[in-house]
Protein backbone atom coordinates (compact mmCIF):
# COMPACT_ATOMS: atom_id res chain seq x y z
CA UNK A 1 0.00 0.00 0.00
CA UNK A 2 1.45 3.37 -0.95
CA UNK A 3 2.31 5.62 1.96
CA UNK A 4 -0.49 8.13 1.51
CA UNK A 5 -3.15 5.40 1.36
CA UNK A 6 -1.78 3.92 4.55
CA UNK A 7 -1.76 7.36 6.13
CA UNK A 8 -5.34 8.06 5.12
CA UNK A 9 -6.72 4.75 6.34
CA UNK A 10 -4.64 4.92 9.51
CA UNK A 11 -5.94 8.40 10.28
CA UNK A 12 -9.47 7.32 9.43
CA UNK A 13 -9.40 4.30 11.82
CA UNK A 14 -8.03 6.37 14.68
CA UNK A 15 -10.59 9.09 14.10
CA UNK A 16 -13.49 6.65 13.87
CA UNK A 17 -12.65 5.52 17.40
CA UNK A 18 -12.39 9.13 18.55
CA UNK A 19 -15.69 10.01 16.89
CA UNK A 20 -17.46 7.10 18.54
CA UNK A 21 -16.19 8.31 21.87
CA UNK A 22 -16.84 12.01 21.31
CA UNK A 23 -19.63 11.85 18.68
CA UNK A 24 -17.76 14.33 16.55
CA UNK A 25 -19.28 15.58 13.30
CA UNK A 26 -18.33 14.83 9.72
CA UNK A 27 -18.11 17.04 6.66
CA UNK A 28 -19.21 16.39 3.09
CA UNK A 29 -16.76 17.74 0.50
CA UNK A 30 -17.19 18.22 -3.23
CA UNK A 31 -14.08 17.25 -5.19
CA UNK A 32 -13.29 18.46 -8.73
CA UNK A 33 -10.55 17.60 -11.17
CA UNK A 34 -8.12 20.43 -11.92
CA UNK A 35 -9.87 23.10 -14.00
CA UNK A 36 -13.18 21.22 -14.08
CA UNK A 37 -16.61 22.78 -13.56
CA UNK A 38 -18.42 19.48 -12.97
CA UNK A 39 -17.95 17.62 -9.69
CA UNK A 40 -15.92 14.41 -9.86
CA UNK A 41 -16.80 12.94 -6.46
CA UNK A 42 -18.31 13.66 -3.08
CA UNK A 43 -16.41 12.51 -0.02
CA UNK A 44 -17.00 12.54 3.71
CA UNK A 45 -14.34 13.26 6.32
CA UNK A 46 -14.39 13.82 10.04
CA UNK A 47 -13.62 17.24 11.46
CA UNK A 48 -10.47 15.80 13.02
CA UNK A 49 -9.22 14.38 9.70
CA UNK A 50 -9.78 17.77 8.12
CA UNK A 51 -7.02 19.18 10.31
CA UNK A 52 -4.45 16.94 8.56
CA UNK A 53 -3.34 18.31 5.20
CA UNK A 54 -1.80 14.95 4.30
CA UNK A 55 -5.10 13.19 4.99
CA UNK A 56 -7.03 15.71 2.88
CA UNK A 57 -4.54 15.37 0.00
CA UNK A 58 -4.79 11.58 0.18
CA UNK A 59 -8.59 11.58 0.20
CA UNK A 60 -8.74 13.96 -2.75
CA UNK A 61 -6.16 11.89 -4.67
CA UNK A 62 -8.24 8.73 -4.28
CA UNK A 63 -11.43 10.52 -5.27
CA UNK A 64 -10.34 12.49 -8.32
CA UNK A 65 -6.80 11.79 -9.51
CA UNK A 66 -6.28 9.59 -12.54
CA UNK A 67 -5.01 6.11 -11.60
CA UNK A 68 -4.88 7.18 -7.96
CA UNK A 69 -1.86 9.40 -8.58
CA UNK A 70 -0.70 11.70 -5.80
CA UNK A 71 -2.46 15.08 -6.00
CA UNK A 72 -2.63 18.21 -3.91
CA UNK A 73 -5.94 19.51 -2.64
CA UNK A 74 -6.35 23.15 -3.68
CA UNK A 75 -9.14 25.56 -2.85
CA UNK A 76 -11.17 27.53 -5.41
CA UNK A 77 -8.42 30.17 -5.63
CA UNK A 78 -5.60 27.68 -6.23
CA UNK A 79 -4.19 27.89 -2.70
CA UNK A 80 -3.16 24.74 -0.79
CA UNK A 81 -6.16 23.49 1.16
CA UNK A 82 -5.15 23.59 4.81
CA UNK A 83 -8.52 22.28 5.96
CA UNK A 84 -11.64 20.76 4.40
CA UNK A 85 -13.01 23.44 2.12
CA UNK A 86 -16.49 22.80 0.78
CA UNK A 87 -15.06 22.76 -2.76
CA UNK A 88 -11.66 21.14 -3.43
CA UNK A 89 -9.65 20.67 -6.62
CA UNK A 90 -7.34 17.70 -7.19
CA UNK A 91 -4.17 19.12 -8.78
CA UNK A 92 -1.43 16.63 -9.77
CA UNK A 93 1.83 17.51 -8.03
CA UNK A 94 3.62 18.16 -11.33
CA UNK A 95 0.90 20.50 -12.62
CA UNK A 96 -0.38 24.01 -11.87
CA UNK A 97 -3.86 24.91 -10.69
CA UNK A 98 -6.10 26.08 -13.55
CA UNK A 99 -9.25 28.10 -12.91
CA UNK A 100 -12.51 26.44 -13.97
CA UNK A 101 -14.60 28.60 -16.28
CA UNK A 102 -18.03 27.45 -14.97
CA UNK A 103 -20.01 29.41 -17.60
CA UNK A 104 -19.76 32.64 -19.59
CA UNK A 105 -20.49 35.52 -17.23
CA UNK A 106 -19.53 33.62 -14.05
CA UNK A 107 -17.77 35.83 -11.49
CA UNK A 108 -15.31 34.74 -8.81
CA UNK A 109 -14.18 37.22 -6.15
CA UNK A 110 -10.48 36.67 -5.44
CA UNK A 111 -8.72 37.14 -2.08
CA UNK A 112 -6.86 40.10 -3.62
CA UNK A 113 -10.29 41.80 -4.10
CA UNK A 114 -10.04 41.49 -7.88
CA UNK A 115 -12.91 39.77 -9.69
CA UNK A 116 -12.36 37.01 -12.24
CA UNK A 117 -15.13 37.06 -14.86
CA UNK A 118 -15.46 34.27 -17.44
CA UNK A 119 -15.55 35.62 -21.01
CA UNK A 120 -15.20 32.24 -22.78
CA UNK A 121 -14.97 28.59 -21.79
CA UNK A 122 -12.85 27.45 -24.77
CA UNK A 123 -10.31 28.94 -24.73
CA UNK A 124 -10.25 29.67 -21.00
CA UNK A 125 -10.60 33.44 -21.12
CA UNK A 126 -11.29 35.72 -18.16
CA UNK A 127 -11.48 39.43 -17.44
CA UNK A 128 -9.67 40.43 -14.22
CA UNK A 129 -11.55 43.41 -12.87
CA UNK A 130 -9.46 45.42 -10.40
CA UNK A 131 -6.08 44.02 -11.48
CA UNK A 132 -4.49 47.37 -12.29
CA UNK A 133 -5.38 51.02 -11.86
CA UNK A 134 -5.33 53.78 -14.44
CA UNK A 135 -2.26 55.15 -12.65
CA UNK A 136 -0.51 51.77 -13.05
CA UNK A 137 -1.33 51.76 -16.77
CA UNK A 138 0.02 55.26 -17.36
CA UNK A 139 3.14 54.53 -15.31
CA UNK A 140 3.95 51.47 -17.44
CA UNK A 141 3.82 53.63 -20.55
CA UNK A 142 6.18 56.14 -18.91
CA UNK A 143 8.52 53.32 -17.85
CA UNK A 144 8.62 51.97 -21.42
CA UNK A 145 9.32 55.38 -22.95
CA UNK A 146 12.13 55.98 -20.46
CA UNK A 147 14.15 52.89 -21.50
CA UNK A 148 17.16 53.88 -23.60
CA UNK A 149 19.27 50.72 -23.92
CA UNK A 150 19.14 49.07 -27.36
CA UNK A 151 18.08 45.63 -26.11
CA UNK A 152 14.94 46.67 -24.22
CA UNK A 153 13.86 50.11 -25.51
CA UNK A 154 10.70 50.72 -27.53
CA UNK A 155 11.34 49.50 -31.07
CA UNK A 156 9.73 47.55 -33.91
CA UNK A 157 8.50 44.22 -32.51
CA UNK A 158 10.52 41.10 -33.28
CA UNK A 159 9.93 37.37 -33.12
CA UNK A 160 11.98 34.47 -31.77
CA UNK A 161 13.20 33.71 -28.25
CA UNK A 162 16.48 35.61 -28.58
CA UNK A 163 17.96 38.39 -30.65
CA UNK A 164 16.22 40.99 -32.79
CA UNK A 165 14.36 39.75 -35.86
CA UNK A 166 11.76 42.27 -37.15
CA UNK A 167 8.55 40.49 -38.13
CA UNK A 168 6.42 41.02 -41.23
CA UNK A 169 3.36 39.74 -39.37
CA UNK A 170 3.83 41.90 -36.27
CA UNK A 171 3.89 45.61 -37.04
CA UNK A 172 3.69 47.00 -33.50
CA UNK A 173 6.49 48.39 -31.35
CA UNK A 174 7.50 46.92 -28.01
CA UNK A 175 9.74 47.55 -25.01
CA UNK A 176 10.75 45.21 -22.20
CA UNK A 177 10.12 46.70 -18.75
CA UNK A 178 12.09 44.53 -16.37
CA UNK A 179 12.23 45.69 -12.78
CA UNK A 180 10.52 49.04 -12.25
CA UNK A 181 8.35 49.37 -9.16
CA UNK A 182 5.12 49.13 -11.17
CA UNK A 183 6.31 46.21 -13.31
CA UNK A 184 7.38 44.17 -10.28
CA UNK A 185 4.10 44.93 -8.48
CA UNK A 186 2.05 43.71 -11.44
CA UNK A 187 4.19 40.61 -11.98
CA UNK A 188 3.77 39.60 -8.34
CA UNK A 189 0.04 40.28 -8.59
CA UNK A 190 -0.22 38.00 -11.64
CA UNK A 191 1.33 35.11 -9.71
CA UNK A 192 -1.05 35.79 -6.82
CA UNK A 193 -4.10 35.81 -9.10
CA UNK A 194 -3.03 32.52 -10.71
CA UNK A 195 -2.81 30.83 -7.31
CA UNK A 196 0.97 30.33 -7.24
CA UNK A 197 2.39 29.77 -3.78
CA UNK A 198 5.13 32.34 -4.35
CA UNK A 199 6.54 34.69 -6.96
CA UNK A 200 9.43 33.33 -9.04
CA UNK A 201 10.94 35.64 -11.66
CA UNK A 202 12.43 32.60 -13.42
CA UNK A 203 8.86 31.59 -14.33
CA UNK A 204 7.93 34.82 -16.12
CA UNK A 205 9.20 36.61 -19.19
CA UNK A 206 9.74 40.32 -18.74
CA UNK A 207 6.74 42.62 -18.86
CA UNK A 208 6.37 43.56 -22.53
CA UNK A 209 4.83 46.97 -23.26
CA UNK A 210 3.35 47.36 -26.75
CA UNK A 211 2.43 50.34 -28.91
CA UNK A 212 0.18 49.86 -31.94
CA UNK A 213 -0.22 52.92 -34.16
CA UNK A 214 -2.93 53.15 -36.82
CA UNK A 215 -2.91 50.02 -39.06
CA UNK A 216 -0.50 48.16 -36.73
CA UNK A 217 -1.45 44.57 -35.89
CA UNK A 218 -0.14 41.12 -34.93
CA UNK A 219 -1.30 38.06 -36.85
CA UNK A 220 -2.98 35.24 -34.88
CA UNK A 221 -0.42 33.10 -33.03
CA UNK A 222 0.17 30.93 -29.96
CA UNK A 223 1.99 32.20 -26.85
CA UNK A 224 3.05 28.59 -26.16
CA UNK A 225 6.65 28.35 -27.42
CA UNK A 226 8.14 25.85 -29.83
CA UNK A 227 11.37 24.13 -28.80
CA UNK A 228 14.53 26.25 -29.30
CA UNK A 229 17.55 24.69 -30.98
CA UNK A 230 19.65 22.70 -28.54
CA UNK A 231 16.77 21.88 -26.18
CA UNK A 232 15.01 18.52 -26.18
CA UNK A 233 11.33 18.61 -27.16
CA UNK A 234 10.28 17.02 -23.85
CA UNK A 235 11.85 19.90 -21.92
CA UNK A 236 9.27 22.26 -23.46
CA UNK A 237 6.29 19.88 -23.14
CA UNK A 238 4.49 20.35 -19.78
CA UNK A 239 2.42 17.21 -20.37
CA UNK A 240 5.70 15.27 -20.12
CA UNK A 241 7.16 17.18 -17.19
CA UNK A 242 8.63 20.08 -19.17
CA UNK A 243 8.13 23.84 -18.99
CA UNK A 244 6.28 26.33 -21.20
CA UNK A 245 4.02 29.33 -20.99
CA UNK A 246 0.95 28.37 -18.98
CA UNK A 247 -1.01 31.61 -19.03
CA UNK A 248 -0.94 35.18 -20.30
CA UNK A 249 -2.05 38.24 -18.36
CA UNK A 250 -2.75 40.95 -20.95
CA UNK A 251 -3.17 44.57 -19.91
CA UNK A 252 -4.76 47.42 -21.86
CA UNK A 253 -3.05 50.70 -21.03
CA UNK A 254 -5.23 53.12 -23.03
CA UNK A 255 -8.57 53.48 -24.76
CA UNK A 256 -8.60 52.94 -28.54
CA UNK A 257 -10.96 54.86 -30.83
CA UNK A 258 -11.56 51.91 -33.17
CA UNK A 259 -10.03 48.47 -33.65
CA UNK A 260 -7.12 47.03 -31.67
CA UNK A 261 -9.12 44.15 -30.18
CA UNK A 262 -7.54 40.91 -29.01
CA UNK A 263 -9.19 38.28 -31.22
CA UNK A 264 -9.41 34.51 -30.79
CA UNK A 265 -10.22 33.42 -34.36
CA UNK A 266 -10.90 29.76 -33.53
CA UNK A 267 -13.67 30.70 -31.07
CA UNK A 268 -17.14 31.90 -32.03
CA UNK A 269 -18.47 35.29 -30.99
CA UNK A 270 -20.82 34.91 -27.99
CA UNK A 271 -24.15 36.71 -27.91
CA UNK A 272 -23.59 38.45 -24.59
CA UNK A 273 -24.29 42.20 -24.89
CA UNK A 274 -24.13 42.37 -21.08
CA UNK A 275 -20.38 41.62 -21.13
CA UNK A 276 -18.91 44.99 -22.05
CA UNK A 277 -15.41 43.58 -22.54
CA UNK A 278 -16.54 41.50 -25.52
CA UNK A 279 -16.61 43.70 -28.60
CA UNK A 280 -20.12 43.83 -30.09
CA UNK A 281 -19.61 46.71 -32.51
CA UNK A 282 -20.24 46.45 -36.25
CA UNK A 283 -17.33 46.48 -38.67
CA UNK A 284 -16.82 49.78 -40.50
CA UNK A 285 -15.85 48.48 -43.94
CA UNK A 286 -15.00 51.91 -45.32
CA UNK A 287 -12.64 52.61 -42.42
CA UNK A 288 -11.07 49.15 -42.81
CA UNK A 289 -10.41 49.75 -46.51
CA UNK A 290 -8.97 53.21 -45.85
CA UNK A 291 -6.48 51.93 -43.25
CA UNK A 292 -5.39 48.47 -44.45
CA UNK A 293 -3.75 47.59 -47.79
CA UNK A 294 -5.88 45.72 -50.32
CA UNK A 295 -5.43 41.90 -50.25
CA UNK A 296 -3.25 42.18 -47.12
CA UNK A 297 -3.34 39.89 -44.09
CA UNK A 298 -4.33 42.93 -42.01
CA UNK A 299 -7.50 43.49 -44.05
CA UNK A 300 -8.47 39.81 -43.83
CA UNK A 301 -7.84 39.87 -40.11
CA UNK A 302 -10.24 42.78 -39.52
CA UNK A 303 -13.15 40.59 -40.61
CA UNK A 304 -12.31 38.05 -37.87
CA UNK A 305 -12.02 40.86 -35.34
CA UNK A 306 -15.70 41.72 -35.78
CA UNK A 307 -17.11 38.20 -36.20
CA UNK A 308 -15.09 36.03 -33.78
CA UNK A 309 -14.43 36.12 -30.02
CA UNK A 310 -12.70 39.46 -29.38
CA UNK A 311 -11.92 41.63 -26.35
CA UNK A 312 -12.20 45.40 -26.73
CA UNK A 313 -9.30 47.60 -25.51
CA UNK A 314 -10.11 49.83 -22.55
CA UNK A 315 -7.85 51.78 -20.21
CA UNK A 316 -6.90 49.61 -17.17
CA UNK A 317 -8.67 46.48 -18.45
CA UNK A 318 -6.90 43.15 -17.81
CA UNK A 319 -7.60 39.70 -19.22
CA UNK A 320 -6.24 36.23 -18.46
CA UNK A 321 -6.12 33.30 -20.86
CA UNK A 322 -4.48 29.89 -20.62
CA UNK A 323 -2.21 28.46 -23.32
CA UNK A 324 -2.26 25.01 -21.70
CA UNK A 325 -5.03 22.61 -20.78
CA UNK A 326 -4.96 21.37 -17.15
CA UNK A 327 -3.06 18.26 -18.33
CA UNK A 328 -0.24 20.39 -19.76
CA UNK A 329 -1.12 19.96 -23.44
CA UNK A 330 -1.40 22.92 -25.81
CA UNK A 331 -4.82 24.56 -26.07
CA UNK A 332 -5.11 25.16 -29.80
CA UNK A 333 -8.10 27.46 -29.31
CA UNK A 334 -5.89 29.89 -27.35
CA UNK A 335 -4.54 31.10 -30.70
CA UNK A 336 -5.04 34.88 -30.74
CA UNK A 337 -3.99 38.05 -32.51
CA UNK A 338 -3.77 41.81 -32.10
CA UNK A 339 -6.36 43.36 -34.42
CA UNK A 340 -5.35 46.27 -36.68
CA UNK A 341 -5.85 49.65 -35.05
CA UNK A 342 -8.27 51.50 -37.32
CA UNK A 343 -8.29 54.82 -35.49
CA UNK A 344 -6.13 56.04 -32.60
CA UNK A 345 -3.22 54.40 -30.75
CA UNK A 346 -3.24 51.22 -28.71
CA UNK A 347 -0.99 50.79 -25.68
CA UNK A 348 -0.91 47.38 -24.01
CA UNK A 349 1.32 45.06 -22.00
CA UNK A 350 1.57 41.34 -21.51
CA UNK A 351 3.12 38.98 -19.02
CA UNK A 352 3.69 35.32 -19.79
CA UNK A 353 3.69 33.03 -16.74
CA UNK A 354 5.29 29.59 -17.02
CA UNK A 355 4.27 26.38 -15.28
CA UNK A 356 7.93 25.82 -14.28
CA UNK A 357 11.20 27.75 -14.55
CA UNK A 358 12.37 28.08 -18.16
CA UNK A 359 14.66 25.19 -19.14
CA UNK A 360 16.95 27.48 -21.16
CA UNK A 361 17.12 30.45 -18.78
CA UNK A 362 15.38 33.76 -19.38
CA UNK A 363 14.58 34.25 -23.06
CA UNK A 364 14.63 38.03 -22.69
CA UNK A 365 17.17 38.77 -19.97
CA UNK A 366 20.09 36.31 -20.37
CA UNK A 367 22.29 38.64 -18.34
CA UNK A 368 20.19 37.99 -15.22
CA UNK A 369 22.53 37.74 -12.24
CA UNK A 370 21.39 34.17 -11.47
CA UNK A 371 21.67 32.95 -15.08
CA UNK A 372 24.40 30.35 -15.73
CA UNK A 373 25.73 28.55 -18.79
CA UNK A 374 26.61 25.17 -17.29
CA UNK A 375 28.92 22.72 -19.08
CA UNK A 376 28.76 18.95 -18.53
CA UNK A 377 31.52 16.64 -19.85
CA UNK A 378 31.44 12.83 -19.67
CA UNK A 379 34.87 11.17 -19.57
CA UNK A 380 33.70 7.57 -19.92
CA UNK A 381 32.94 5.41 -22.96
CA UNK A 382 29.18 4.81 -22.80
CA UNK A 383 27.09 5.98 -25.74
CA UNK A 384 23.62 5.73 -24.18
CA UNK A 385 23.69 8.67 -21.77
CA UNK A 386 21.39 11.70 -21.67
CA UNK A 387 21.22 14.75 -19.39
CA UNK A 388 17.97 15.51 -17.55
CA UNK A 389 16.78 18.69 -15.82
CA UNK A 390 15.11 18.21 -12.43
CA UNK A 391 15.34 14.43 -13.01
CA UNK A 392 12.49 14.35 -15.55
CA UNK A 393 12.96 16.66 -18.55
CA UNK A 394 15.48 15.39 -21.11
CA UNK A 395 17.78 18.22 -22.22
CA UNK A 396 20.03 16.35 -24.66
CA UNK A 397 22.18 13.32 -25.43
CA UNK A 398 25.74 12.98 -24.17
CA UNK A 399 28.73 12.09 -26.35
CA UNK A 400 31.96 11.03 -24.56
CA UNK A 401 34.41 13.95 -24.09
CA UNK A 402 32.06 16.39 -25.88
CA UNK A 403 30.75 19.16 -23.55
CA UNK A 404 27.00 19.68 -23.27
CA UNK A 405 26.22 23.35 -22.58
CA UNK A 406 22.90 24.41 -21.04
CA UNK A 407 21.57 27.85 -20.07
CA UNK A 408 20.13 27.52 -16.59
CA UNK A 409 19.95 29.12 -13.13
CA UNK A 410 21.69 28.93 -9.79
CA UNK A 411 20.33 25.95 -7.84
CA UNK A 412 18.93 23.94 -10.75
CA UNK A 413 19.60 20.19 -10.66
CA UNK A 414 20.69 17.94 -13.52
CA UNK A 415 21.16 14.17 -13.73
CA UNK A 416 22.99 12.05 -16.31
CA UNK A 417 21.12 8.79 -16.96
CA UNK A 418 21.53 5.67 -19.07
CA UNK A 419 18.93 4.69 -21.67
CA UNK A 420 17.40 2.36 -19.05
CA UNK A 421 16.94 5.30 -16.65
CA UNK A 422 19.80 4.48 -14.25
CA UNK A 423 21.41 7.64 -12.79
CA UNK A 424 25.16 7.96 -13.36
CA UNK A 425 25.83 11.41 -11.88
CA UNK A 426 23.81 14.27 -10.40
CA UNK A 427 24.72 17.94 -10.14
CA UNK A 428 23.32 21.09 -8.55
CA UNK A 429 24.67 24.05 -10.50
CA UNK A 430 25.88 27.15 -8.70
CA UNK A 431 27.24 30.57 -9.55
CA UNK A 432 30.66 29.51 -8.24
CA UNK A 433 31.03 26.56 -10.63
CA UNK A 434 29.98 26.36 -14.28
CA UNK A 435 31.94 23.30 -15.51
CA UNK A 436 31.16 19.74 -14.38
CA UNK A 437 32.95 16.51 -15.31
CA UNK A 438 31.94 12.93 -14.57
CA UNK A 439 32.60 9.31 -15.47
CA UNK A 440 30.80 6.02 -14.82
CA UNK A 441 31.51 6.30 -11.09
CA UNK A 442 29.93 9.73 -10.72
CA UNK A 443 31.03 13.39 -10.55
CA UNK A 444 34.74 14.20 -10.68
CA UNK A 445 36.24 16.88 -8.49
Amino acid sequence: MVWWLALLFGVARAEEQTCRAERCGRRVLRVFENGASEMKAEIEMSEAACQSRAAVDAAVSIAACENGAACEARDEFGRPATQCEERLYAVPRDRRFVFPTEYVGFERRLPSNATLRTLATSPRLFEIEGFLSQADALQLIEDALAIDDDEHRLMRSSTGPKGYNPSSVRTSENAWVKDTKTAMKLKRRAFEVLGYDRFDDQMADGLQVLRYNTSNAYVAHQDYLSTPRGVEKEAMDPSKGGANRLATVFLYLADVDEGGQTVFPLASRPRRPDLEALDATVEDVDLRDAVTPERSWQRSMVDDCYTKLAVRPKLARAILYYSQHPDGTLDLRAKHGGCPVLRGTKWAANLWVWNKPMPFGSSRFPSDKTSITAEFTYLGTRTDLSIYWEDRSKMGDITPTQPVRLNTYDGHRFTAKTSSGRPIASFQVSLSQTSYRFDDAGPLL
